[in-house]
């Protein structure tokens, strides 16, 4: 795909569209929304085929849900609407309290996870989680930025086996 080997894109293409745009979907509620940030992320994909990295099984779908997953974030960090009806309002109060409880305990598992992590994984870990870019976050830490890509898969890996072991309702959920 470095090559923009047309037919590897597409096959690419065929193989991850449906899950994008259902991934994207899921997240935004908002069609439109979700077509542009899916038609950004091919046109980047296209552009730089490294802003994704496979795991050791050679797969790429944490890497790219997870990229994804940042490019909400920022939609949501630049439209944040200046004002909402008081109806909206009262939706989102409630909503928004249970989603900050929900994201509250999420918190709280994680840091259960990565409490025996060095600190450079954590700091690695929670500073990837804000959108800090990696660059940003290895002259901070004083490493290199695959330095922060390592400590960020590792914290994955770890919060994973954690949630696995004690919150399996979570997986299956």
């Amino acid at each position: 795909m470095e090559e923009k080997d047309e037919k590897a894109f597409s096959l690419f293409y065929e193989r991850y569209s449906n899950t994008i745009l259902c991934f994207v979907l899921s997240k935004v509620h908002n069609r439109e929304i979700a077509k542009e940030i899916v038609q950004n992320f091919w046109v980047a994909f296209w552009e730089n085929p490294r802003i994704l990295r496979a795991n050791k099984e050679g797969c790429v779908k944490v890497f790219l849900l997870q990229y994804l997953r940042f490019r909400i974030y920022d939609v949501y960090r630049i439209a944040v609407p200046e004002t909402i009806s008081v109806e909206e309002a009262e939706v989102l109060s409630n909503t928004t309290v249970y989603e900050n409880i929900e994201k509250e305990e999420l918190k709280e598992i994680v840091h259960d996870a990565l409490k025996n992590s060095s600190l450079l994984t954590k700091n690695s870990f929670w500073m990837r989680v804000e959108s800090i870019p990696a660059k940003e976050v290895a002259d901070e830490l004083g490493v290199t930025t695959q330095t922060v890509h390592n400590k960020f898969s590792q914290s994955l890996a770890i919060i994973r086996k954690y949630i696995k072991t004690h919150y399996p309702e979570i997986i299956k959920g």
